[in-house]
């Protein structure tokens, strides 16, 4: 079961490092976007506005700026304001890109087998709060067990490709295993229900969980790569927050997980993937201050999963 939690929504970057933060300040997309901050205080001084405001809200500003002047648009060119307001969002240094777009070859959807691979604690074993749990899914590793299988849908959105973040999610989370018996995949009960996601804010995904659980997930960086037609590489952080709606006055558990994949078309119809995701501590009643300090930076737990793609 402990499996299911490491093959959730955007799957899948080779332990090869990748300069993805280049991807968040480059000279040119800084620049459109200083045009674009520079437009709005033009507007408020010829309004007779004070613009003197800090950094991020000038950069709200700016938005809302673009939000307001849309709506002067015609019919056809105000459908595509939403996607306008993304697109300058996301050449803002630290606000990164509005989501993931993938390669049209992706569009549609795939069969996946996954893989867990590795599983290592790049800070200490002492350092990992659910160490007796991990270390009992280590010992599945290179057996039937760990194999997991869903499967992973992509969608045309305002003429991008990207993941249908709520299917995936609840089919990543109610995926099939191996019995190495029978040879055979099988089914257990769904553990989720009630996905809410929407394609128009995809930074925001919540589920209930089968106990009465809620989560709710939260992107708050993410970069991708296109380097070669066949290759395309994604990464993303991501703050996933478990609360009990069962018993009142306990404390949410927080995770925060750096999921980075690497995609390459082998073939008509095929992806192989490798996801490398790093689980960081996160401060809370389960983790001591003294710890959170002194993992810092460091991933205290690192899961390398590797994936089999095949078109449905």
């Amino acid at each position: 079961m402990a499996a299911k939690a490491f093959v959730v929504c955007a799957l899948l970057v080779d332990s090869t490092p990748t300069r993805l933060s280049s991807l968040w300040l480059r000279p040119s997309r800084v620049s459109i976007a200083r045009k674009t901050l520079a437009l709005a205080s033009r507007d408020c001084e010829m309004s007779g506005k004070d613009t003197r405001v800090g950094p991020r809200r000038s950069t709200l500003g700016a938005m809302g700026f673009l939000a307001v002047s849309t709506a002067a648009m015609s019919p056809r060119a105000s459908k595509a304001a939403p996607q306008i307001i993304s697109d300058a969002a996301s050449m803002l240094p630290g606000y990164g890109m509005a989501d993931l777009y993938f390669p049209g070859f992706f569009q549609g959807t795939w069969d996946c087998v996954s893989e867990l691979v590795d599983i290592q604690f790049p800070a200490g074993e002492d350092m990992v709060p659910n160490l007796k749990q991990v270390k009992s899914l280590r010992r599945f590793l290179g057996t039937p067990s760990i194999l997991l299988r869903f499967n992973q849908t992509f969608i045309p959105f305002r003429g991008r490709i990207i993941a249908d973040r709520g299917v995936n999610t609840k089919a990543a989370r109610e995926a099939a295993r191996f019995d190495d018996e029978s040879k055979e995949w099988y089914y257990e009960p769904s553990t989720v229900r009630d996905v809410r996601w929407d394609p128009s804010n995809p930074n925001v995904l919540s589920y209930m969980m089968r106990e009465g659980d809620k989560v709710d997930v939260l992107v708050t960086k993410r970069g991708s790569e296109n380097p070669t037609p066949e290759v395309f590489i994604t990464s993303e952080v991501v703050r996933q927050t478990q609360t009990s709606m069962g018993e009142i006055g306990l404390t949410p558990v927080i995770k925060q997980v750096k999921d980075q994949v690497k995609y390459r078309r082998v073939g008509s119809g095929q992806i192989q993937a490798i996801m490398i995701s790093n689980v960081y501590l996160t401060p809370g009643d389960d983790v001591k201050l003294e710890d959170f300090l002194k993992a810092g930076n460091k991933p205290v737990t690192t899961y390398r999963t590797r994936i089999i793609m095949t078109k449905l």
